[in-house]
């Protein structure tokens, strides 16, 4: 249901004259404006034909998992889906995992584990936190989850499929967790913490390359300084 405060015209006018962020989503350009109290943002589905098909579905998609994620703190409020094409999310100001500071560790982290079970508890697992754009720090530095494009949502009944991707979703979404907590130190995770983190295959193969891609980049630029 679409917020009775925002209307089709209020944003058509975001759109057209608000600020586009460089950001590009997985289903086309983000914009941001101010409608009343409402500082939002919206996320219009691009492309022509097949893709502007397929990315419509997939931002409606993405309105559903917001809609059943109503009321968790730490999740952005959706205001709706309006003509079929624009997702009308909640600005929140905040930064990124990335360039956000921190004031009380702790804290955050506390709270991101309780907004992951949250939305686990509502079926849902996120699948993509381990990219800190994801991953915002208000201004009040508190957690942020945002961009649920790729997430999984747990189907009742018999459908393994989909609850192989959730449960390796789920994970996901807890190893993340400990891999931003320990900034990748994971030999210092503590025993209570060590319940979380299960890695994955597909994790420690990636981590494997990571390493040895790191490794031949610094034999190279020995060799090359050297010559």
């Amino acid at each position: 249901m679409n917020d009775p405060g925002i209307t089709e015209s209020d944003v058509l006018s975001c759109v057209t004259s608000g600020d586009q962020l460089d950001h590009r989503g997985y289903q086309g350009n983000i914009h941001t404006g101010q409608v009343g109290e409402h500082k939002i943002l919206v996320k219009s589905a691009a492309g022509r034909g097949p893709a502007a098909w397929l990315n419509r579905r997939m931002l409606r998609r993405e309105y559903l998992i917001y809609e059943r994620l109503a009321g968790i703190s730490g999740i952005p409020r959706c205001f709706g889906y309006f003509m079929g094409r624009y997702l009308v999310l909640e600005n929140v100001d905040a930064q990124t995992l990335r360039d956000g500071t921190i004031t009380d560790r702790d804290g955050y982290f506390v709270e991101m584990l309780e907004i992951i079970k949250a939305i686990h508890e509502r079926g849902i697992a996120h699948g993509d936190l381990k990219r800190k754009e994801n991953v915002l720090v208000t201004r009040d530095s508190r957690p942020c989850l945002i961009d649920f494009g790729v997430s999984v949502f747990r189907k009742p009944g018999f459908h393994p499929f989909n609850h192989f991707r959730h449960n390796f979703s789920h994970q996901h979404d807890f190893n993340a967790w400990v891999k931003h907590k320990y900034n990748r130190n994971y030999q210092e995770i503590s025993p209570e913490d060590a319940k979380y983190y299960q890695p994955l295959l597909i994790e420690l193969i990636a981590r494997h390359i990571k390493r040895a891609w790191t490794k031949l980049k610094r034999i190279f630029k020995t060799s090359t300084d050297k010559s």
